[in-house]
């Protein structure tokens, strides 16, 4: 496997592989995506929604989903990692940061707290990877979470 490095990113998300696209979002190995308009707080049950600030107190949990809409090429899987900054402030992300080849949609994020923070609607929150498979997959992503729009809890 190898990473895809900025022009191959830029170059699959010009052809169609994230909408909206923002060019600063390009950083050398990976792509920059933003938290979406609407989130949920599990715990309470709330839906955050335009324009509103998500204020999460010590050790909450919220689901919030990308303002990207990704298609994944068929050749690649993708990792999400916390930015670095967001960690500094005491923000986890749990494990379920992978993208199978052929997925389609927004990417719910599962963000837990460490300590009291401020997110805000369309920042930067996670950085996509994506890596190259030796050799295409005889079958891509066909699961329940296909297509899926806004934070999306457990499907059944």
């Amino acid at each position: 496997m190898s990473i895809l490095p900025d022009h191959a990113l830029f170059k699959w998300a010009v052809q169609g592989g994230i909408e909206p696209f923002d060019t600063d979002c390009i950083n050398p190995a990976s792509v920059d995506l933003r938290i979406s308009t609407n989130s949920v707080i599990p715990l309470q049950g709330q839906v955050c929604k335009r324009g509103a600030l998500i204020r999460l107190g010590l050790d909450q949990q919220v689901l919030v989903s990308t303002i990207e809409y990704i298609k994944m090429p068929h050749n690649c899987a993708g990792v999400l990692y916390l930015k670095s900054s967001l960690v500094r402030q005491g923000l986890d992300h749990a494990l379920a940061g992978f993208v199978d080849p052929g997925f389609e949609g927004e990417l719910t994020l599962e963000l837990y707290t460490h300590c009291p923070i401020v997110l805000t609607h369309n920042q930067r929150v996670v950085q996509l990877v994506l890596y190259r498979l030796e050799s295409a997959p005889t079958k891509t992503y066909q699961g329940k979470y296909q297509g899926q729009r806004g934070p999306t809890g457990r499907v059944a």
